[in-house]
């Protein structure tokens, strides 16, 4: 298992939940090019909805759905992983964002 798959899966969300696999495909997309960061719909939703077989707007959903299920499973972990206390579900450029610093780090498993 790599870092991307052991975080997700620390944080609640396995291969068989709706949105793992478009998740980590955004996690590596934002990994390999940071700037993605910035244009999230382009650069992240469309691409990871052509390789998936779905639009950018499911793609999306899906994303939002994984990142409420890791809320709901390890609020504590997520927190862990933003490097500060968290008040309320992060938005999903925000969940990438922080995935993305914390997936950088020597912290990350």
């Amino acid at each position: 298992m790599n870092k991307i798959e052991t975080t997700l899966h620390r944080l609640g969300i396995c291969p068989n939940y709706t949105g793992c696999r478009e998740m980590y495909l955004a996690l590596r997309l934002a990994l390999e090019e940071p700037a993605r960061l910035t244009a999230l719909a382009r650069c992240i939703y469309a691409p990871v909805g052509q390789a998936t077989g779905k639009n950018w707007t499911a793609v999306e959903r899906n994303l939002r759905t994984v990142i409420r299920r890791a809320w709901e499973a390890n609020p504590a972990y997520m927190a862990e992983i933003a490097g500060r206390p968290l008040a309320h579900k992060p938005e999903t450029g925000e969940f990438l964002a922080m995935m993305y610093v914390y997936l950088n780090s020597e912290n990350a498993m």
